[in-house]
């Protein structure tokens, strides 16, 4: 559709230039109303040129809304160690700055493709004109786009390596905001980092652009002064050879000048396309995972009576592997693991999570081995607040809103009644301290009313009053409505809440078993 009103609009261009030569050019003009259909041909240009744009716009935001749902929702469909694999700063930069440069380049596309059209239509007129003088055009013009090219090969080439050197300014952006106390306690590390890391990334994304920017710069007055040549060329050629009349060559003249526009839009939009390319290249390889447009969401509920590992093991990058692991966890109970940093804890937790799968073994719910098609279903079942927890503000039940009620129970036991106000079902503040924001993660946790409650040292940032209130109160009250608790600690006070105690060491889960298994599982955090 664009590309007929694009060309629509082209031929009304060439009509104008064809009324100009037919009528206006001519001396002996002896109809008054020349004028006025010359006037009404030029409105019909402005208002199908105005449509163009418009129609050209609509299709383009279309193009980046639809562009920008797709890759967030590829995103939210990304196995989570793709998304570690990745990383923070490369995705930041390309939800960012590659959205917005795609975006960029997607609204200036209908000018070029205007422009295109418009030469393509505009030639053929020139051909009409005069064949020898469109073949020395013709030439001409491939010469400029010869010499065009190459200079387009340079800004390609540095907009590249600007791109890159955004990648590497987000992870230094990225380290300056979260390590803020540290750079700010450290002088001289602040002036290391901001000397060797984030002024040399700055320095050479500065280099590149000024590069391209020479190069666009030489691109463009290139055309320009080419096209004026052209002219020169076409009047010469055309009286000293006697190609044409000196009417024709003042049009053809026109028609030149009627192209360099077009020309000089079409030049000038390539490196906003190029910079676009690289952009889409970047998203492209970040191997997210296929669009789907639904949410796998499940509705039923199941019931279930055993979780089991067996032979469950992984790794990831040579860089930490979980050894076979055979473990039974279940319904209702509540169960304590324990383990030095980098023994697997949080590895295990993932993997009971099922946000990670197991490179080698399987994990049943019941007799149900847990896959690709399932795991949905199987996550369904879970809450978890881990240590890099993130805070949602929207309180939110099984399927729709928590109830009131509800969630003003959860408040008074959770001691933020005082802190925090619900509106719109969503809380007001989370700018609270970590024990408090991590209240606020149970909060949430549990209004989602899931069978299985995974904490990872949850309670490590609460004071010692509600530290006592957690686990002498509230995983007994959780346990006694039906729920299996799984927690990463290591207070040794509160073992005796449990009714099984794992141990990770060296990769290694195990159950902690003996006549007292409370004393031996302090005995081993004792010598942690």
């Amino acid at each position: 559709m664009f590309l007929f009103a694009s060309v629509f609009t082209s031929l009304f261009g060439i009509g104008i230039l064809a009324f100009i030569n037919q009528y206006l050019l001519k001396s002996n003009i002896s109809n008054n109303n020349i004028i006025w259909y010359f006037i009404i041909i030029l409105i019909v240009f402005f208002l199908s040129s105005c449509l163009v744009e418009i129609i050209l716009g609509y299709f383009g935001q279309s193009f980046i809304f639809t562009m920008q749902t797709r890759l967030v929702k590829q995103l939210l469909d990304t196995p989570l160690l793709r998304v570690h694999e990745i990383g923070k700063a490369k995705l930041l930069a390309s939800l960012g700055n590659d959205v917005r440069t795609v975006s960029f380049g997607l609204l200036r596309l209908p000018d070029f493709i205007q422009s295109l059209v418009l030469i393509i239509c505009t030639s053929f007129y020139l051909f009409y004109l005069s064949i020898q003088i469109f073949i020395i055009s013709f030439v001409w013009i491939v010469i400029v786009f010869w010499i065009n090219h190459y200079l387009m090969r340079n800004v390609y080439k540095n907009f590249k390596n600007s791109r890159d050197s955004d990648d590497s300014l987000q992870l230094n952006y990225q380290h300056i905001i979260d390590g803020h106390k540290e750079l700010t306690l450290n002088r001289f590390r602040a002036k290391y980092y901001y000397d060797n890391d984030f002024i040399k990334n700055a320095h050479n994304k500065k280099i590149s652009n000024v590069k391209s920017n020479i190069y666009q710069s030489i691109s463009g007055n290139w055309g320009n002064t080419a096209l004026l040549g052209l002219i020169g060329l076409e009047f010469y050629c055309a009286l000293r050879f006697d190609w044409a009349s000196l009417e024709d060559a003042t049009t053809i003249a026109l028609v030149i000048l009627f192209l360099r526009t077009p020309l000089v839009t079409l030049v000038g939009n390539l490196p906003t396309l190029m910079i676009a390319k690289i952009s889409l290249d970047k998203i492209r390889n970040l191997n997210l995972q296929d669009y789907k447009p639904d949410f796998t969401i499940p509705k039923q509920n199941i019931v279930w009576n055993n979780i089991r590992f067996e032979n469950v093991s992984f790794s990831y990058n040579n860089a930490f592997s979980l050894k076979p692991t055979n473990i039974e966890i279940h319904r209702g109970e509540l169960i304590f693991l324990i383990g030095k940093n980098g023994s697997g804890k949080s590895t295990f937790s993932m993997l009971l999570a099922g946000l990670i799968q197991p490179n080698e073994g399987r994990i049943l719910l019941d007799s149900t081995p847990i896959v690709s098609d399932n795991i949905a279903l199987y996550r369904n079942l879970i809450s978890a607040i881990f240590s890099d927890f993130h805070l949602f503000t929207q309180i939110l039940s099984r399927d729709s809103f928590a109830d009131s009620k509800h969630v003003q129970e959860w408040l008074d036991i959770l001691e933020l009644d005082a802190k925090i106000g619900i509106y719109n079902n969503h809380v007001n503040t989370t700018k609270l301290s970590t024990g408090q924001r991590k209240r606020i993660a149970m909060l949430i946790a549990l209004l989602e009313e899931r069978d299985i409650l995974i904490l990872d040292e949850w309670a490590a940032d609460q004071d010692p009053l509600f530290r006592r209130f957690f686990y002498e109160v509230l995983l007994p009250k959780l346990k006694a409505m039906g729920k299996t608790i799984f927690v990463i600690s290591h207070d040794n006070l509160y073992f005796d809440i449990t009714d099984r105690i794992f141990l990770a060491k060296n990769g290694e889960i195990c159950e902690i078993i003996g006549d007292n298994v409370q004393e031996i599982a302090k005995n081993v955090v004792d010598k942690f």
